[in-house]
């Protein structure tokens, strides 16, 4: 009678050099899809201030409403990075088919708010050419919206199997194809007529289904896939979709109250005067862009604690948690300095308008302070991720991001029950970048103790 003996599961490399090489892909693919968003507001800048404002509204209901569903989808990740660990391959694919059921649920929905236009145009008292291309922005973009989703169980699912160079290429060969086509439909071009602001919402739908068609055919034809995919379409398993609610739901929220704590200023700053939105649009695009990195840093985060937990390695995951989150302070410190040093340089790139880049330098001071303590909020709550721990940083966001970024910056906003006269769009921005700094400080420091209450083999209450 001869004994089976199970290979050995190897945990994966945690050096600062395996890290960089994660996150690069991840930080490049992350910097092309929001460097879509930074083409739509460099060209409209151009338009005049009317069709930025709407641009600037449509953006931000899109991704308020987008980010919080694909966040929903994130739940695959930590699954998928844990069977990776666990060698267990054949019930990636399985997880996959799942997330794509969900995400053709969850098009459903956000089709239906986004459509809703008339909602979105009293909140932000848009009217005349602003309310006409915020509209016709959003009615387009839902059309895209079923392939953005799909793209994104995609893109969660490659960075869960260290594989996150395809996400990189799709990203990079739609931004290139951005460009062209964004100017085509915003300006015209041959026979095809300018439609203004709202022609950055055409570019993208027709981005939205190639990108998705390239991360289908690439699942279904390279080789690294072939011991991951399913043989045929699996039904909707409803344990399976239970599960990745479970985690996803709370990934989700928090996507959500922090994605929106942004795009819910640009809408209530919005009628402050398209001036002001303008400057705080550009700012809040150039935060977003500085973010990618420690969101990459973070989503590495998430796959190696996930894969090490995986391969029954929790001194692994500690070590991975450590490390990510040195390595996005110290990259989050240089970022801060270089932003508010050389910001009329970065403004002069979206605008000319002397009043805008007035109003915007004020801006980035806080968006210089609070971007260390945001890199440590994404990277501490993704190694939770990791772990399966998403509902204390779900409450956490919800708590200092909207009570205290939305809610206290409201009152400082637009009242003068705390200050001699309403701050305006300062108002919000020093909120939330309180907001930040609190709940960057607990999030991390949970992280921490997460990681080394696990590795001793200790209960963990928080979930």
């Amino acid at each position: 009678m001869t004994t089976r003996v199970l290979p050995r599961l190897q945990p994966p490399d945690t050096s600062y050099w395996s890290i960089l090489r994660l996150s690069l892909p991840i930080w490049i693919s992350n910097l092309a899809i929001v460097g879509g968003a930074t083409i739509d507001t460099l060209m409209t800048g151009h338009l005049g201030a009317q069709d930025l404002a709407g641009v600037a509204i449509g953006l931000a209901v899109t991704v308020s409403v987008f980010i919080a569903l694909v966040g929903v989808m994130q739940g695959l990740s930590p699954i998928a990075g844990h069977h990776f660990g666990a060698a267990n391959h054949k019930r990636i694919g399985y997880e996959l088919h799942q997330t794509i059921w969900l995400a053709m649920c969850l098009s459903v929905i956000a089709i239906a708010l986004m459509t809703y236009t008339p909602l979105w145009m009293t909140l932000t008292n848009a009217q005349g050419r602003v309310a006409e291309v915020a509209s016709s922005f959003l009615i387009i973009n839902a059309i895209g919206l079923p392939a953005a989703m799909c793209g994104r169980a995609y893109m969660a699912l490659n960075a869960a199997v260290s594989h996150p160079k395809v996400a990189m290429w799709i990203a990079l060969l739609m931004l290139l194809f951005k460009i062209p086509t964004n100017y085509a439909f915003i300006f015209g071009w041959w026979i095809i007529p300018g439609f203004g602001g709202a022609g950055c919402a055409i570019s993208s739908t027709i981005n939205a289904f190639l990108s998705c068609t390239l991360y289908w055919a690439i699942w279904h034809y390279d080789s690294f896939y072939a011991k991951m995919r399913q043989e045929r379409i699996c039904k909707p398993d409803l344990k399976a979709l239970a599960n990745l609610l479970r985690l996803g739901i709370p990934i989700g929220l928090s996507s959500f109250f922090e994605v929106t704590s942004f795009t819910f200023m640009t809408i209530f700053i919005s009628r402050l005067g398209a001036d002001i939105v303008s400057a705080h649009q550009i700012v809040s695009n150039l935060s977003s862009l500085f973010y990618m990195a420690p969101l990459a840093i973070g989503v590495t985060s998430s796959v190696l604690v996930a894969q090490s937990i995986g391969a029954n390695s929790p001194q692994n995951a500690r070590l991975a948690t450590k490390r990510t989150l040195k390595f996005a302070i110290c990259l989050a410190v240089c970022v801060a300095l270089l932003l508010y040093f050389f910001k009329y340089f970065f403004l002069g790139l979206y605008t000319k308008d002397q009043e805008v880049i007035a109003v915007a330098a004020s801006l980035i001071a806080f968006c210089s302070i609070y971007h260390v303590f945001d890199a440590i909020n994404c990277v501490g709550s993704f190694a939770m991720r990791g772990y399966r721990i998403t509902v204390l940083p779900m409450v956490l966001y919800g708590v200092f991001l909207w009570g205290f970024g939305l809610g206290f910056g409201s009152i400082l906003a637009f009242t003068d029950y705390l200050t001699p006269e309403p701050l305006g769009a300062a108002g919000y921005w020093s909120a939330i970048t309180g907001g930040l700094i609190l709940s960057g400080s607990i999030v991390g420091i949970f992280a921490v103790r997460v990681a080394k209450k696990k590795e001793l083999g200790q209960p963990v209450w928080i979930r």
